[in-house]
């Protein structure tokens, strides 16, 4: 067994290093099972030549035999080292700050440390490997199913494809509005037990019990439950008010797209710029109905002789003259470069069309069955929305504006393929993601659902449609009510992963086509890029450090974060290693807290301290609050405008 558990831990070591194109990680070893155990893995992974040993001891704290026991790791391995005393960068802060408690300053240590290994890791081009198990994940982590993805920028993600960096969609609960934020981590653990499973009309999840659930309270304040909260009462999952956005400009400046001074003299010149709101209306009129095409045109235009006929024009005297006045009409072929809308007479959509057009002074022509526009500058603009109904998208600097602006593109949208503003079909899979974040940005919740291809017989021929999205918007709500009929334990053996997004610790997900802003982790004091062994308990972590070859004095020595002189883990958490493993396993295969102290010998009071480390894990996970001021700010912005 532990050979396969060494090869996957191994192969997922390689597979973030290389995902992440960096050179080698960085571990902290303090001389415990944990970090030594990490440490091999890694080597066995990497190599010992891309394996950097931090050793941080605080002086007159850290054992002098731990600080041995790391250095024996890092000969044994052969692996380069840095010992590097904290009580310097200790004592600046110290001597900075005011005086802290005895908890304050022993919980600043593990930071420093953090910070050391970051320094390293960044100016190396390295990772850090972080050494937690999951005893001490468990009372910390929240975590998906692997059916759940995330919404990016770049579409949707599983947990195999969302990497470091990705740019996600975050619920500020302070202003109750959209941002785009970087993930930080993705952890990925195996996992077999109960799950809370929510479904209804606007909500699909499948998340651990413990996992952080993005509420609005009573007061009306977003904040985080647990969603096993879910079973006992009714909930409300809030959707986004209107968003700011990130630019903004009253109009657009078509000489961002095409040099129009390049264009022939009597070529459809637009004006130099346009109103955005008009503007982003006929951009959703062009995304549901229209099309751009290139085609080339023959045409007699008057032009000059061409070389070898103007050598023949000389005088007697043998002099060139000028054939200015041989001008000639001749066949010329040029590319043209059009713009179509296929909105018939009659429909809803064709005289705002037309009166969209004659507002921004765009010359057109109006057929029965669609209008025309030749302008290469449109057709630079357009063409980044795609050329036909499969590929159609929203380019992402328009996804930039604020919802006032984009509330127009939304508006050109469904009065082209939606209808009474609720609903919008299309068969770009692109599109439908892209308007599932315009509504998240307009203060709209959106759902899609797929709709399969069908076959049909129309006048003896077989007609098949292709795949659809049907995206259905609510647009006049504040929260989605999710009531305990809707919420259910369920058993679950398979992956489950965690993201961490700081500033808000919450992502926009889906599941079956429903888009939920929910929870994510938020691992506290240890900030790292990945853990090899964060799905083992310390009591397997023992077992593989044996396996590993581990020397047995590190394995056999009681466990310390050395925060203090005489601290250990197991006195802190006032219960060992193996009653914690065993509890948790227990919670974990979805047992009782009641049915645990007979069924794993276990006291009652060992239960109950376990899930009190669990509670108490929550400030660690709470945003802080805010005071709202923006009303205030704008307010006095307008009157002083004014």
């Amino acid at each position: 067994m532990w050979e396969e558990v060494v090869d996957r831990i191994v192969r997922f070591i390689r597979d973030r290093v290389e995902r992440a194109n960096a050179n080698g990680v960085v571990v902290g070893i303090s001389g415990g099972v944990d970090s030594a155990t990490t440490t091999f893995l890694c080597v066995k992974a990497l190599s010992r030549d891309r394996v950097l040993g931090l050793i941080m001891p605080e002086m007159g704290v850290t054992k002098e035999e731990d600080v041995k026991d790391a250095l024996e790791v890092c000969k044994i391995l052969g692996i380069k080292k840095r010992i590097i005393y904290i009580n310097p960068m200790v004592s600046a802060f110290l001597k900075n700050l005011d005086r802290g408690s005895d908890i304050a300053i022993a919980n600043l240590k593990p930071r420093i440390r953090m910070i050391v290994n970051y320094y390293y890791a960044n100016t190396l081009n390295y990772l850090v490997a972080g050494t937690g198990n999951k005893s001490e994940l468990m009372v910390g982590y929240f975590c998906y199913d692997e059916k759940t993805r995330v919404l990016t920028t770049e579409g949707l993600k599983t947990y195999k494809e969302l990497k470091l960096g990705d740019t996600v969609f975050s619920l500020n609960p302070n202003t109750g509005k959209v941002e785009e934020v970087p993930v930080k981590a993705v952890y990925i653990f195996n996992y077999d037990g109960e799950m809370i499973s929510i479904k209804d009309k606007r909500t699909d999840l499948l998340v651990t019990p413990n996992h952080r659930m993005l509420v609005v309270n009573r007061s009306g304040k977003i904040v985080f439950t647990q969603a096993v909260e879910f079973l006992n009462k009714r909930h409300s999952i809030p959707i986004p008010t209107p968003w700011d956005g990130y630019t903004d400009s009253d109009y657009i400046e078509l000489s961002k797209f095409v040099d129009q001074s390049c264009l022939y003299h009597n070529a459809n010149v637009l004006p130099e710029r346009m109103p955005t709101e008009e503007f982003f209306y006929l951009m959703g009129l062009y995304i549901g109905d229209g099309t751009c095409t290139i085609y080339e045109v023959e045409a007699m235009r008057k032009t000059t002789l061409s070389y070898s006929e103007f050598l023949n024009f000389r005088n007697e005297r043998g002099r060139f003259i000028s054939p200015d006045k041989y001008r000639c009409e001749r066949p010329v072929r040029y590319k043209a470069h059009s713009v179509y809308f296929s909105i018939p007479k009659g429909d809803k959509a064709r005289e705002s069309l037309i009166n969209t057009l004659e507002t921004l002074d765009i010359r057109y022509r109006a057929y029965r069955r669609f209008v025309r526009i030749n302008s290469k500058a449109l057709y630079e603009i357009f063409k980044q929305c795609g050329t036909n109904a499969k590929n159609k998208r929203i380019p992402r600097w328009v996804l930039k504006y604020p919802a006032d602006k984009l509330l127009w593109l939304y508006k050109g949208l469904t009065d082209s393929d939606g209808w009474y503003y609720r609903n919008y079909q299309t068969i770009s899979r692109q599109l439908a993601l892209d308007i599932v974040e315009l509504c998240a940005k307009l203060g709209m919740h959106a759902t899609i659902s797929v709709r399969e291809p069908r076959i049909a017989e129309y006048n003896g021929k077989i007609i098949r449609s292709q795949e659809s999205y049907l995206i259905t918007v609510a647009n006049k709500i504040r929260t989605t009510s999710i009531y305990p009929e809707r919420v259910s334990k369920v058993y679950y053996r398979g992956v489950v992963w965690c993201p961490d997004v700081p500033l808000y610790h919450n992502l926009l997900v889906e599941r079956n086509g429903k888009f939920t802003f929910c929870g994510n982790t938020k691992y506290g004091d240890g900030g790292v890029d990945f853990l090899p062994i964060g799905d083992l308990y310390k009591t397997e972590v023992f077992e593989l450090a044996k396996f590993l070859g581990v020397p047995e004095r590190i394995i056999n020595k009681k466990p310390s974060s050395g925060l203090w002189v005489g601290q250990t883990d197991e006195g802190e958490l006032g219960i060992t290693y193996v009653k914690l493993d065993t509890i948790l396993k227990a919670l974990e295969e979805g047992y009782k807290p009641e049915e645990i102290p007979e069924k794993f010998n276990v006291s009652i009071e060992d239960v109950k301290k376990v899930l009190n480390l669990i509670e108490k894990s929550k400030h660690k996970r709470e945003t802080p609050p805010i005071v709202r001021l923006r009303d205030l700010i704008r307010h006095s912005s307008s009157s002083s405008i004014r």
